[in-house]
């Protein structure tokens, strides 16, 4: 197992901190130049979503590998984006995936890093408790504890399950103690790397912009205006909360491309999936769904709190309905006015 190949692990920490390398020198010398590229280039790959794999051969392409992965955190945190932060973590996970695939003795080494201390060679046996730490957000039935074979506190898994879950489990390593608490110098002195991201950044919202139209946003219940809250931070909503927010806005006439828009900002965003679901609930299988009674809502616990209207309907249709006639937004001139 090449350390390079999986720069957060606790191996390859403590060889950055071994080497001795001062920050300032990373920001500043001509030698680490290489390294400030490999940083923006991973930074970059995780705004379009896949970070590429570099040829790293001779001591220094392993070295610039190590320490772009500390300095591409510098390069997040100075951005400042939320979004970002996920997306840049799960990035490096999925190129580490991508790695692990040609692990052979290094595998169980790398999980051992993770957490994970699987008993192999495969299927691997796993404990339950670290099994359900790498595996909880994972939203597929198959993951579920309750559909695996349990004995004396064990469960086993195949060697293509455990590297999913080790892929889950780098994710939120690479995200634990992001952002970092950076001082402004230092960004100022990234610059030169930090604005075309910047520039890169503005061009991925202006793309997943949804501009919703006549579609009275400010109509909406409480449970909708919370999810796509929740989906514009880039948080993942539960299988129950996107089937009812999806049925909602298909129901008060969004298109198909606008609600799969939305979900762009989702970590995991896979628009394939996304537009299949999607399409699924709007009728492409021959039955269209209808959203979720408020009922329904509170018991799978997507109702995030009553207000006045909520007590006197039982659907959030019929919220939006009540309030769409006499919402009254701004009149245009009013509204520049306001905005000045």
């Amino acid at each position: 197992m090449r350390i390079s190949d999986y720069p957060f692990t606790e191996d390859a920490a403590s060889q950055v901190r071994a080497a001795g390398y001062s920050l300032e020198s990373l920001l500043g010398k001509t030698f680490f130049k290489t390294v400030r590229g490999r940083a923006a280039e991973r930074v970059a790959g995780a705004i379009s979503g896949t970070i590429s794999e570099r040829e790293a051969n001779t001591q220094a392409e392993l070295l610039a590998e190590l320490l772009s992965y500390p300095l591409a955190r510098v390069m997040v945190s100075c951005l400042g984006d939320s979004i970002l932060l996920r997306r840049y973590a799960l990035a490096e996970a999925k190129l580490a995936y991508k790695r692990m695939q040609n692990e052979k003795e290094g595998l169980t080494m790398l999980a051992d890093d993770l957490g994970l201390h699987a008993q192999g060679p495969g299927p691997y046996k796993i404990h339950f408790a670290e099994y359900i730490r790498a595996a909880h957000g994972m939203r597929s039935p198959k993951w579920k504890l309750t559909n695996r074979d349990l004995f004396q506190g064990y469960l086993t898994i195949t060697e293509e399950e455990l590297k999913r879950i080790m892929e889950e489990a780098a994710r939120e390593k690479v995200l634990k103690g992001l952002p970092l608490p950076v001082d402004e110098k230092i960004c100022s002195a990234l610059e030169e790397y930090l604005k075309p991201l910047k520039e890169q950044l503005e061009i991925i919202r202006a793309r997943d912009k949804v501009d919703l139209g006549k579609v009275e946003e400010g109509a909406f219940p409480p449970c909708i205006k919370k999810m796509l809250s929740e989906v514009a931070k880039g948080t993942n909503l539960a299988h129950s909360a996107r089937f009812a927010l999806v049925s909602f806005l298909l129901q008060i006439n969004m298109t198909v491309e606008e609600i799969v828009s939305l979900f762009n900002t989702s970590p995991d965003f896979d628009e394939e999936r996304t537009r299949y679901q999607v399409e699924h609930i709007a009728g492409a299988s021959g039955t269209r769904y209808k959203p979720p009674a408020c009922a329904t809502m509170a018991t799978y616990g997507n109702c995030p709190g009553e207000d006045e209207l909520c007590r006197r309907i039982r659907h959030p249709l019929s919220y939006y309905e009540r309030r769409a006639r006499t919402f009254k937004p701004l009149p245009p001139e009013k509204e520049q006015k306001q905005g000045t």
